[in-house]
């Protein structure tokens, strides 16, 4: 509808909505991208490969039969999902998204508590949450990969001559243009009795 009215269209933009919307139910329209649809199939691995034939469970529908599951996942897209094996929440989503799950994001921030680079004090909670390998560049939204940066520092990242490493350990290593290198390590939220 915007580009019909950009396009000299003299109909108010509500009309040329109801009338897009009215060609697309009837088929008239043509060259629209059909919308892509989430869905998502819950079922173990063993019903997955075949091996067993467990109900699976639709979101937002219930149980299905173990066949049909795999008939839907058969043309799927899988995600990599990894959970926390005490509470079963997704702490990892892989390549798949940008934006990481609440239980990732909740554990950074618990992590992190303030902005990660040295001196800065802001609370993470106001904070973004960085892929410290960008994204764009192959890098996973992991808790190992992400770190609260407020927003001046995470300006300042994706300027020219800034490198960001984070260790296996959580330290974060900051390289400036002048070649120095600061680490940041996590503070431990617990002190040693």
């Amino acid at each position: 509808a915007r580009r019909l009215r950009s396009n000299g269209e003299e109909r108010t933009l509500d009309e040329l909505r109801a009338d897009v919307f009215s060609d697309l139910c009837l088929g008239v329209a043509c060259e629209v991208e059909p919308p892509r649809a989430e869905v998502f199939v819950y079922l173990d691995f063993l019903t997955w490969t075949g091996l067993r034939n467990e109900p699976a469970e639709l979101a937002g529908h219930g149980p299905i039969p173990g066949a049909l599951a795999r008939q839907i996942a058969q043309n799927a897209t899988i995600r990599r999902v990894i959970t926390d094996p005490m509470t079963g929440t997704p702490i990892d989503v892989g390549r798949h998204r940008y934006r990481p799950p609440a239980a990732t994001k909740e554990l950074v921030q618990v992590r992190d508590r303030e902005c990660r680079v040295p001196g800065c004090h802001r609370p993470v909670q106001a904070c973004d949450l960085d892929h410290v390998q960008p994204w764009a560049q192959g890098g996973d939204t992991h808790s190992t990969n992400l770190c609260g940066l407020c927003r001046r520092d995470h300006r300042l990242k994706d300027e020219p001559g800034w490198h960001h490493r984070m260790t296996e350990t959580g330290v974060l290593e900051i390289t400036t243009p002048a070649g120095r290198t600061y680490r940041n390590e996590p503070e431990p939220l617990t002190t040693a009795a």
